[in-house]
């Protein structure tokens, strides 16, 4: 019995000395009619994302996000709720402010992505009483006065005794624990072989082996209570049977919304609260002009969308995304990505395999498949696709408060121009019944010139017709055309800018011009950028796709500003497609 307190007593120590000193702080006060939650992490962390959620009773509600790079995102239901502030550096405090009803019973949870002790989390009861912020936080969001590091040598001293010490209390409790369990050990094995088959003994010692048929968990109870009553070795037993169907059920949880499994890989639905992990893969994608950060989280929730991941060994290797359009005949491909030591060794031909046949089977009518491209992947490639279109594409790049000036400029040049198109005024298009007699004009096409006979938005290309007007209607577009008669010649859209990676966190703004007249093409430039100078901040991305024989008008018509400089020399965006 003595010995067996040993163990444990030398076991806890052991543990212990591995705690790490990483620490969260959470506390509360009310300001006004809601709460202000501050939470703050102490020690020598990497903190790489915050997330805020709510517990009411069972259910846990992601309230928002703050990424270093990316920014804050607060879920749509909650933006006049909820307002998130961060300290810009070190990145160390968070604080949320929210508006509950003042006798509802509301958790408010943080927490700290960080490397290396991975998640830590705090949550704390909003309806209680104000609590005080615990005394290893400063108040005000101030930084954390980090403890002194210990020299070189002095880590180097500190790992060497700690390895000793480990190795020391090791051998000591392999000592203890063989001297005194290694004859009941034997004596069990021996009851085991005896009262049991050897597959059921085989089902014991191996998670991988098939289990049992009356039992989902591969053991009977009855049988195993009946083992327990035997058997001197009871806590053996016990714990082999609590443990097994705990993993199990972590396997359950995880296998509940995946879909197939192909090539050693687990391909699974997109969720949520797999952000974290689509992000590490995600390295230097489009070379940082990568929009999923931003959009990922309205995917889960998107008409249409089907988001497939692959796992392999429980860890996310692979991403892509199919959005189903033209009234369930034609799915658009986007999304694709690998991480980083998986490139190049196909894993992505396998998980656009797998990601068709699931289309195939959810939404059986899809006849074509659709993508855009922004390279020329070559002619063995495009063999199997038709080329359907190339728009080129003018890319920008300038310091918001360049963009003032610039737009100013631009107007300048436009006055100091002939004037031959000057009756020909560009118009905001914002009622959607017009619109929607505009895109669905059967001559609009051929008079516009339009890439496959489709609008390309954002890198989408959608048909014109009345069930693709739901998704444009999605997307918080922006359209001017020309106002000079019932049968205009240009019609042109931008994106609302939105942050991506680009440069250590940049803003990208999308504009798509369709026609093919100068003047009203360098009209709409002008009318779109002018749209935006209040909304834009920080380093600004502009991304301009027309028709090839704009493209060196429109660069000229950039060219010789200071501030804002072209991105790229000329390069062209691809609409490709095939049968599905």
């Amino acid at each position: 019995m003595s010995s067996n307190f040993l163990c444990a007593l030398l076991i806890l120590a052991f543990l212990e000395s591995g705690k790490s000193n990483s620490d969260v702080s959470i506390s509360h006060s009310r300001d006004g009619d809601g709460q202000n939650i501050t939470c703050v992490l102490s020690g020598d962390e990497n903190m790489t994302q915050i997330n805020w959620e709510m517990l009411r009773g069972p259910n846990r509600t992601k309230l928002g996000t703050y990424h270093p790079y990316f920014g804050t995102y607060i879920n749509a239901e909650y933006k006049t709720k909820v307002k998130i502030q961060n300290k810009t550096s070190p990145h160390q405090s968070s604080s949320l402010l929210i508006k509950v009803a003042s006798k509802e019973s509301v958790h408010i949870c943080c927490a700290f992505i960080t490397f290396p002790s991975g998640k830590l989390e705090q949550c704390t009861d909003i309806s209680k009483k104000d609590v005080g912020i615990n005394a290893s936080t400063i108040k005000d969001f101030t930084y954390m006065e980090q403890k002194p590091k210990l020299g070189l040598f002095g880590r180097m001293g500190a790992i060497i005794i700690g390895t000793i010490l480990s190795l020391f209390i090791l051998t000591i409790l392999f000592y203890l624990c063989r001297n005194n369990n290694c004859r009941r050990m034997k004596s069990f094995e021996i009851r085991t072989y005896g009262t049991d088959s050897p597959s059921e003994t085989h089902a014991e010692e191996s998670d991988d082996a098939p289990t049992s048929q009356s039992s989902p968990n591969g053991f009977d109870p009855s049988k195993l209570y009946a083992k327990i009553k035997k058997d001197l070795f009871y806590g053996r037993l016990w714990k082999s049977y609590q443990g097994q169907p705990k993993a199990w059920t972590q396997e359950a949880t995880m296998n509940s919304h995946c879909v197939g499994e192909s090539d050693g890989l687990i391909f699974c639905l997109a969720r949520p609260e797999d952000y974290d992990d689509v992000m590490a893969i995600s390295q230097d994608i489009y070379g940082g002009n990568d929009y999923l950060p931003h959009r990922y989280h309205s995917w889960m929730t998107e008409p249409g969308r089907v988001v497939i991941i692959a796992r392999r060994d429980r860890k996310l290797v692979a991403l892509e995304s199919g959005l189903v359009v033209d009234g369930g005949e034609t799915v658009i491909v986007e999304g694709l990505r690998v991480c980083p030591n998986e490139r190049g060794c196909g894993l992505a031909g396998v998980i656009q395999t797998f990601v068709d046949g699931y289309i195939k089977k959810v939404y059986p009518n899809v006849k074509t498949k659709r993508l855009t491209r922004g390279d020329d992947p070559g002619p063995e490639k495009l063999s199997k696709f038709t080329l359907l279109a190339r728009r080129a594409v003018v890319s920008l790049m300038g310091n918001s408060e360049g963009f003032d000036s610039f737009v100013s400029g631009l107007k300048e040049k436009l006055l100091a121009s002939d004037g031959s198109n000057s009756s020909h005024p560009l118009v905001s298009v914002k009622d959607l019944d017009a619109l929607k007699a505009l895109l669905l004009d059967s001559d609009l096409s051929p008079r516009l010139q339009l890439p496959g006979n489709a609008i390309i938005q954002d890198w989408q290309p959608l048909k014109l017709m009345e069930s693709n007007l739901q998704v444009l209607a999605r997307r918080n577009l922006t359209w001017f055309v020309d106002g000079s008669g019932g049968k205009p010649l240009f019609m042109s859209l931008h994106t609302a800018p939105y942050p991506i990676p680009f440069n250590g966190g940049s803003l990208r703004f999308n504009i798509d011009l369709y026609g093919t007249d100068t003047s009203l093409a360098k009209k709409a430039l002008t009318a779109h950028l002018d749209s935006v100078i209040s909304e834009i901040q920080g380093v600004v991305v502009v991304h301009i796709y027309m028709h090839q024989t704009l493209w060196d008008d429109l660069k000229q018509f950039c060219d010789g500003h200071d501030t804002v400089k072209h991105l790229r020399d000329f390069w062209e965006q691809l609409l490709l497609e095939r049968e599905f």
